[in-house]
């Protein structure tokens, strides 16, 4: 055993013997209902529902090699790469897992006999970590940790360190437990040279090699333990810093993993690895953002401004700079991500799938990010010369030219200069306070000139001019631009988004507002670099135009469907079309059922499927009451109008944008029916991608509905107990909001009965909101199942947290499912009011 893939190979081969299933990696990017993370950072994340026994584990013992990214969030060592010989945002977790079976002795022995027996490591040089207690947990030093230990090593060897070194959580919430380290001692020409220098110290003597978590508690959000249904192992040795052990290298950059890497840069690099300090953090953090970007464009992620997306721009952009002060140009970073498909895509097949995406999602964003530089760049060395950089230098880089504040700070500290990092972060805060309320930015209209020519039906992206300019301050500005893609608020449609670029020194504005002024317009803008007569670019992102296309022709259907299904006294009360989701408000008297909401759904997505064409023309109003076409009530119309038409099915007046065919809109879905005063109705609803996202999560639902349920008969059946009728004891059943709440209980119920009656309850009586209790043996079990339309009005977590605290317990789930446990079952009926006070109050 002598490679990374020798030991990663080695590693679950052993734990096979010892009766664990092997099982492939997880995707990088948590499950939907895991929102505590960006990424996977840990070997027991993808199995959380099976350590918080809320699922069966596919097996009682379990070995896996798990793809982890750390960056972004809590977990962050991007910062760290190149810094340190053993930080890295990629890395592969090598982790045993038992559930309910071996404790703290059996991982202690697997362990030992692993590093020892396999690996070949020098017993006398292994120092194990143990959790020295907290106060605020309620927990003592663990001793039963270090006597599973003193069966190998001395009393003297076992160091005890507190919660932030040895109490393991994946997140604020969750499974979690103390945990045991496995350090190594490299020797003392890797120390810090003080006679107190061990295990937790910061120094590279003492090397992290193996952390074995003894998962027994769920943490709730007021920092209470809830002891978890079993007592389960988690484990996790990172396979880079083991080879390097093994490898007898100072450096997990330089196991045999890197080397490729490594050379790839060292045969175009105009310095060597190893050279100078600097020289060789920049090879590392070269190599190692190459890896990291190309698992993250292997799993589906694309650079973009915000989450996931962002991590992966920061690591191609931060790959880029260092890559430069290597003599390397961008674009490059692409092909180095292709040496990292070449070599391990044997072992992850998704790097060879997605080997396209590898190169063109990363090369694009190095040619963005080069002509970022060249501008941002040359701004710098302007305010260097100054001999300072001011948080309103640093804030104008980013803001208005998209320099990034991590480079700024780089660059800065390079040249011995600092950046006031807080008074930058108020100008950031400030500036996002503003962009909150540019959605309803009410300009007061500070320039004047010639008539702007809207462009926007035919083209998104155009050359144009500035007409007239008007400073605002602030970094505002307005302006007239001769010709303009951007749609200005008005007819239900929100004002686009977009920018605006100068051709001459290449700074960028965002445009805040489109605002309408009869057949005229005036756009304000944040940014500098602009004055009237200058040639600009102006751009709306595709990004967002089509689905505000899609949503707006949306609400042309679902107005039709409405009227040919509930009558012709239903009329448009307003709208609101946003990319992200549309609003339309319809006169009626009552709330749709749940039958004539189907229906609807189903009428407008039939439209959908039949592809109808959609056009737009210009006619004279009378022309346009003769065809038929539908006018909102109150409106004022010129004498020539704009008529959208869906062939052989509507007209209606509008001058919004709109799709070219019906099936452009994609799938339709309905996330709610509300009341808005008397007689008005609103249906909220989403098309295209947002649509297929929620579609795909119900899909994923109903499939571990489906799982859980044939676990519980199978486990009903294996125990060859004949189930009695359950009879379930309501405790209050009524409609509130147009939702039926059932909140109920079941004596000896088991939480599978729970789950089992609420679904079928929740069926029964759609819409619902179903809250069911029981007890059996002492121990309180609670359960809040919720018809997934009511996501966003109610949560079930917030629910079913209430109801646990009357009865000593704490729980946890998702927004439509979530269940608890508690200890005090004379308090179970106060549990089931406080859950109906709760209901109450959200749908009220």
């Amino acid at each position: 055993m002598r490679t990374a893939a020798e030991l990663r190979e080695g590693f679950l081969c052993f734990f096979e013997e010892k009766g664990h299933v092997r099982r492939p990696s997880a995707s990088i990017i948590p499950p939907a209902d895991d929102p505590t993370t960006l990424f996977i950072i840990a070997g027991m994340q993808p199995m959380k529902r099976w350590f918080l026994g809320q699922e069966a584990p596919a097996a009682r013992r379990v070995t896996t090699a798990q793809k982890t990214v750390r960056a972004g969030g809590k977990q962050n060592d991007l910062d760290d790469v190149g810094l340190t010989n053993r930080h890295l945002c990629f890395m592969e977790m090598l982790g045993n897992f038992s559930f309910g079976e071996y404790f703290k002795d059996g991982a202690v022995d697997f362990a030992w006999e692993f590093v020892t027996e396999r690996m070949s490591l020098d017993p006398e040089r292994l120092w194990p970590t143990i959790f020295a207690g907290d106060p605020e947990l309620k927990l003592g030093e663990d001793e039963v940790a270090i006597a599973s230990w003193e069966r190998y090593v001395p009393r003297e060897r076992i160091v005890g360190l507190p919660r932030s070194e040895n109490f393991w959580q994946a997140a604020d919430t969750g499974p979690c437990g103390p945990c045991s380290e496995l350090h190594y001692d490299r020797g003392e020409e890797h120390g810090c040279g003080r006679p107190t220098c061990a295990p937790g110290c910061e120094c590279e003597r003492f090397l992290e090699l193996w952390n074995l978590v003894f998962m027994e508690f769920d943490l709730a959000e007021d920092g209470t333990l809830t002891p978890l249904p079993q007592q389960n192992i988690d484990t996790g040795m990172g396979l880079e810093r083991a080879a390097m052990l093994l490898q007898g290298v100072d450096s997990v950059f330089d196991i045999d993993t890197f080397e490729p890497l490594l050379a790839w840069v060292g045969a175009k690099a105009d310095v060597a690895y190893g050279s100078s300090d600097e020289a060789t953090k920049a090879y590392r953090v070269v190599a190692e953002h190459a890896r990291t970007a190309a698992f993250l464009v292997a799993e589906g992620v694309a650079p973009s401004n915000e989450g996931r997306g962002y991590v992966l721009r920061r690591v191609i952009r931060r790959a880029v700079q260092f890559g430069r002060r290597l003599g390397l140009e961008p674009p490059f970073l692409f092909e180095l991500a292709d040496v990292v498909r070449e070599h391990m895509g044997s072992v992850y097949p998704e790097l060879e799938e997605q080997r396209s995406e590898l190169r063109d999602l990363i090369r694009a964003e190095e040619e963005r990010f080069r002509e970022t530089l060249a501008r941002g760049e040359k701004l710098f060395e302007e305010m260097v010369a100054k001999g300072e950089i001011t948080p309103e230098d640093a804030f104008r880089l980013h803001d208005t030219y998209g320099f990034p504040w991590e480079l700024t700070k780089e660059l800065a500290a390079e040249r011995g200069l600092e950046v006031n990092e807080e008074q930058f972060t108020r100008l950031m805060e400030e500036q996002r306070e503003r962009s909150r309320r540019g959605g309803a930015f009410d300009v007061e209209v500070r320039v004047t000139g010639p008539r702007s020519e809207f462009v926007g039906y035919e083209r998104t992206d155009v050359l144009t001019a500035i007409l007239a300019h008007a400073d605002l301050g602030d970094g505002t500005f307005q302006a007239k631009l001769e010709q303009s893609p951007f749609y200005p608020e008005g007819g239900g449609q929100v004002s686009d988004a977009g920018y605006i670029e100068n051709e001459e020194n290449g700074a960028r504005a965002e445009l805040i507002k489109a605002t309408r002024l009869d057949d005229d317009q005036v756009l304000t803008f944040r940014g500098e670099g602009f004055g009237e007569g200058m040639r600009v670019r102006a751009v709306v992102p595709w990004s967002v135009r089509f689905p505000t296309m899609a949503n707006h022709t949306a609400t042309h259907v679902l107005h039709k469907a409405l009227r040919d299904l509930l009558g012709e006294h239903v009329k448009q009360a307003g709208s609101a079309v946003r990319p992200d989701k549309l609003r339309f408000d319809f006169t009626h008297p009552q709330s749709l059922t749940p039958e004539e909401r189907e229906r609807v759904e189903h009428a407008v997505n039939e439209i959908v499927f039949q592809n109808r064409a959609v056009r737009t023309f210009v006619t004279p109003i009378e022309e346009a009451r003769n065809l038929g076409a539908m006018m909102l009530f109150g409106e004022k119309y010129g004498d020539e109008v704009r008529v959208v038409e869906i062939d052989g099915y509507s007209r209606e007046l509008c001058g919004g944008t709109h799709v070219r065919s019906t099936a452009e809109i994609g799938p339709f879905v309905i996330l709610s029916e509300t009341s808005v005063g008397s007689g008005s109705r609103r249906i909220e609803a989403v098309t295209s991608g947002e649509a297929f996202a929620l579609l795909h999560e119900r899909s994923r639902e109903s499939e571990e509905l489906r799982a859980e349920l044939a676990e519980t008969r199978k486990e009903t059946k294996r125990k060859q107990v004949k189930p009695e009728p359950t009879e379930v004891a309501a405790h209050s059943e009524e409609e509130i909001g147009g939702v039926n709440v059932y909140v109920g209980r079941i004596s000896g119920a088991t939480m599978d009965v729970l789950l089992a009656e609420s679904d079928r309850i929740k069926q029964e009586r759609r819409p619902a909101a179903v809250v069911l209790g029981g007890s059996e043996d002492g121990t309180v079990h609670l359960v809040a199942n919720f018809d997934r339309s009511l996501e966003g009005k109610v949560d079930a977590v917030a629910v079913i947290k209430a109801a646990a605290a009357e009865v000593g317990g704490g729980g946890g789930g998702r927004a439509t499912m979530a269940r608890a446990g508690g200890k005090d079952p004379a308090k179970l009926d106060a549990a089931l009011e406080r859950a109906e006070e709760a209901l109450r109050a959200a749908l009220a």
